[in-house]
């Protein structure tokens, strides 16, 4: 009986080691990318997300945007692809820039502008957390600065600086850029120290969520019984 009992642990330990080291792909937990737990909700049912946490006064964030542009051009339509402004709670150097993220968001142009904000603040060295160099800055533009104003000072953008603190603590963001696949993987260049290997590993986990989606599909086209 002793002898039994040692046996079941040990295949029991073999079986949580091979869960704690399971790999999609290429790609490893730990490695490539580590687990949300608990897994969070996503905003898209039925196709796979794609959050990146970032902050436009971050240089790495600035660096790698041209390449997530890129990247991003290659998603298939059953993956939703979004960017999330960080607030780290006392960081009120960043309040202003979640401001101007969350005002260009509520207008429908945020990703039209996010280069040219990155250039602002990293290649012409603009001020942008100052008012009124961002509004002038918004007029060069050619954005509508009175709606922008509106937006920027609205009760709507005060709810949603308060879901982009809210957000960060939820998935507990403490560097940027950050990237989070349906609610479940999060990853960065920080893991491995690779551009190039952080879209193979999103890739890979997309891959993977998108895979998952394909019975829930067949479930919901299979007619119903009359």
């Amino acid at each position: 009986m002793q002898i039994t009992s040692m046996l079941r642990r040990s295949f029991l330990g073999l079986g949580l080691a091979l869960v704690a080291g399971a790999a999609f792909g290429e790609v490893k937990v730990g490695t490539d990318f580590d687990l949300i737990n608990p897994a969070r909700p996503v905003d898209t049912a039925g196709k796979v997300e794609v959050i990146e946490f970032f902050w436009f006064g971050c240089p790495h964030c600035n660096h790698l945007e041209p390449a997530v542009e890129k990247w991003e051009k290659t998603l298939g339509k059953d993956v939703v692809f979004r960017r999330e402004h960080i607030m780290w709670e006392g960081r009120n150097d960043m309040a202003n820039h979640v401001k101007l993220f969350v005002a260009l968001k509520s207008m429908g142009i945020i990703d039209k502008y996010t280069q040219a904000v990155f250039d602002a603040i990293h290649k012409d060295r603009i001020e942008l957390r100052d008012e009124p160099k961002l509004m002038e800055w918004v007029a060069k533009q050619g954005i509508d600065r009175a709606k922008f104003e509106a937006a920027y000072k609205s009760f709507g953008a005060q709810a949603q600086f308060a879901r982009a603190l809210q957000l960060t603590r939820d998935y507990k963001v403490n560097g940027v850029p950050t990237f989070v696949v349906n609610g479940k993987y999060t990853t960065s260049v920080g893991k491995f120290g690779s551009e190039e290997r952080l879209f193979e590993v999103l890739n890979e986990l997309i891959a993977k969520e998108r895979d998952g989606l394909k019975p829930a599909a067949k479930a919901a086209d299979k007619p119903k019984k009359q």
